[in-house]
């Protein structure tokens, strides 16, 4: 009898472990993104073309992000993203943008480099799933020009920004064949402020490793940040690599 206890708590404690994994995971991942800008900056009615004037034209990125998700119905799913935005160029202008008149060749630093902390439930998860929750966007970057010749003609525009967005993503998975569709989308828009990031992914697993090519497009429109408005897109095939356990 002693014997057959303990058989059926060894049970349960393979079952209770099993169960755990089945709920339990997450996943690590890097990307690249080729990424190319447009759009414009204002300040005081003088207007900048990040292409025409700035001369930014595109850049390779790379993007690190990991998830965690839990069986705890109340508490939400977390998925921890960051990349770097750092960008630089060599333009031509002449008239004065925030406060400092330049009159030809400048040079700018455009670092739109954020983190995200996305807080999220899965309202369905079979073949389809969607998650819905929160992304909190953490900027830390700038907008820099500066005259070439004269360190002393510069102009800095902080760009520090947390913004709160709605998050929506969905994807399809293809019956034996690995393969699953999806999209994903960050957005806020308030006082003619906004802000978008989305994405359309088709991934390929392979066990618990998986490869994803996608496209991506980040939008911000935002006035007067340091009496600087700020109009800029930025959109690239990306590709990403990892594991999801």
């Amino acid at each position: 009898m002693k014997n057959i206890s303990r058989i059926l708590g060894l049970g349960s404690l393979v079952f209770s472990i099993n169960a755990a994994a089945d709920v339990l995971g997450g996943s690590v991942e890097v990307s690249y993104w080729q990424g190319s800008y447009s759009g414009q900056v204002t300040s005081a009615g003088e207007v900048l073309d990040l292409e025409d004037n700035l001369k930014l034209d595109d850049g390779g990125f790379v993007e690190i992000a990991a998830t965690f998700e839990h069986p705890i119905p109340v508490l939400p799913n977390v998925r921890l993203k960051h990349i770097g935005l750092d960008e630089s160029a060599n333009g031509s202008f002449t008239g004065t943008f925030d406060g400092v008149t330049y009159t030809g060749d400048v040079a700018t630093d455009l670092d739109l480099t954020h983190t995200d902390l996305i807080l999220y439930y899965e309202i369905l998860d079979n073949y389809v799933s969607v998650d819905v929750g929160l992304d909190v966007k953490k900027f830390d970057g700038k907008l820099e020009l500066r005259d070439p010749a004269n360190a002393a003609l510069t102009s800095t525009t902080t760009i520090d920004d947390v913004l709160p967005m709605l998050y929506v993503a969905a994807e399809v998975e293809l019956p034996l064949t690995g393969l699953s569709l999806g999209a994903e989308v960050s957005a806020i828009s308030y006082s003619g402020d906004s802000l978008q990031d989305a994405k359309i992914k088709l991934r390929q697993g392979f066990g618990l490793a998986f490869i994803e090519l996608g496209y991506r497009q980040i939008g911000i429109d935002i006035e007067d940040v340091s009496d600087v408005d700020v109009d800029v897109d930025l959109s690239g095939a990306y590709l990403s690599t990892g594991i999801d356990f």
